[in-house]
């Protein structure tokens, strides 16, 4: 993120730990995410806008602790959740994630969570390999379609 821009506050300013921000409310499906990769689901879903699918995009923001009750209320809206992340599938944030989603408000999911991951595969160094291996705009726009039982 080295070559990023953005708005920088000038006066001082906190951001609350375990906060979770919606940077994009929406009503047919969560994504939830943290890090970089928000600019993703951002992206996608700005996209996806021109075609009626409205994406929520929930930001964490922080991981210890979870805003478990943000995400329940986005999932409680739309009944969709995808949980995007840059980790390997295996004990990961969006393990915990699921895990407490289908917990707390299993009834208000109409379709499975999906996991959108790294390939669970040591991390390469070619670029080439490292596009194969994190998650992209197309792989997050298929999730999307799927949980809505769209044809990708």
């Amino acid at each position: 993120m080295y070559g990023d821009k953005g708005m920088v506050p000038e006066e001082d300013y906190t951001l609350p730990i375990g906060v979770a921000d919606i940077k994009r409310s929406g009503s047919h499906v969560s994504v939830v995410s943290f890090g970089k990769i928000i600019k993703i689901a951002l992206e996608v879903a700005e996209e996806l806008s021109a075609e009626n699918i409205e994406v929520e995009v929930i930001d964490l923001r922080t991981v210890r602790p979870i805003d478990y009750d943000t995400v329940i209320e986005s999932v409680k809206k739309t009944n969709r959740l995808i949980c995007l992340e840059e980790a390997w599938p295996l004990g990961s944030i969006s393990t915990e994630l699921t895990y407490m989603v289908q917990k707390r408000a299993f009834d208000f999911l109409d379709a499975p969570i999906i996991r959108l991951t790294t390939a669970d595969t040591p991390a390469a160094y070619a670029p080439t390999l490292m596009e194969a291996f994190l998650p992209n705009k197309e792989q997050l726009t298929n999730a999307i379609r799927e949980v809505l039982y769209q044809k990708p």
